[in-house]
């Protein structure tokens, strides 16, 4: 099902299916079940969307309203648009790279939310020893705790750590939570440090004799590592 334009009515409920939203409006009480797979680039869901056992929801655009809930067994990926807030509950995942959320719910031991951006701060203080690629779990709690920065599209958040019901956001003291550094793809950032520099050079020659390919080191971009990607290194770096 495509969604690009005009109306869908409330308790719409996708089974097994692919449903593809980049415009128009689907009603309140939308139901994502097992099997399915939504993908959100644009338009507006209604408040209490549900993301069932089974599916996968992804958000890139548009606007989802409040009450979003993850159920168990579900995963949802959010990179872009407007989330109200989002429920995740026991054994559901939500990964958040992007967009702009209002508040984060997470309920239960074997609820886990995934945080992806380029900086983070606990209680304003930078977790500046964080290693690009490398999943750190937050276990702090506290209603005076907050976590903070900036997602890989750019965008801030910040979400109380507040374990029990007296602020927008929530996370329950045995709900799992992670941040990652992510830094830009950039050709010949093979150290991937974000940088494109002299100190990327010893990372290519140890990629180069090992044999281990990375995007980053193929700097010709045939899908190969190898000799042939020599030059284009060089003249990467001589461009600087």
């Amino acid at each position: 099902l495509n969604v690009e334009a005009g109306i869908v009515g409330a308790g719409a409920e996708a089974s097994d299916s692919v449903v593809n939203i980049s415009g128009g409006t689907v009603g309140d009480s939308f139901e994502a079940a097992s099997g399915s797979v939504v993908n959100i680039s644009g338009g507006t869901v209604g408040s209490r969307f549900d993301a069932e056992s089974g599916s996968e929801v992804n958000i890139s655009g548009g606007t989802v309203g409040e009450f979003f809930e993850a159920e168990s067994g579900s995963v949802v990926n959010i990179s872009g648009g407007t989330v109200d807030d989002i429920e995740v509950n026991s054994g559901a995942v939500a990964n958040i790279s992007g967009g702009s959320i209002s508040a984060v719910v997470a309920r239960g031991g074997n609820s886990v939310v995934n945080l992806f951006g380029s900086e983070f701060f606990l209680d304003g203080v930078e977790l500046d020893t964080l290693q690009p690629g490398q999943a750190f779990t937050i276990t702090d709690r506290g209603g005076d705790l907050t976590l903070s920065g900036v997602l890989e599209d750019g965008e801030l958040f910040s979400f109380e750590l507040e374990p029990r019901f007296s602020s927008l956001s929530v996370f329950d003291s045995e709900s799992t939570l992670t941040v990652t550094l992510t830094v830009p793809f950039l050709l010949a950032d093979c150290n991937l440090d974000g940088v494109v520099n002299s100190s990327d050079v010893p990372a290519f020659i140890q990629l180069l004799m090992a044999g281990t390919y990375l995007e980053q080191a193929d700097c010709d971009q045939d899908g190969d590592l190898d000799f042939s990607d020599i030059p284009s290194f060089i003249a990467i770096l001589t461009s600087l």
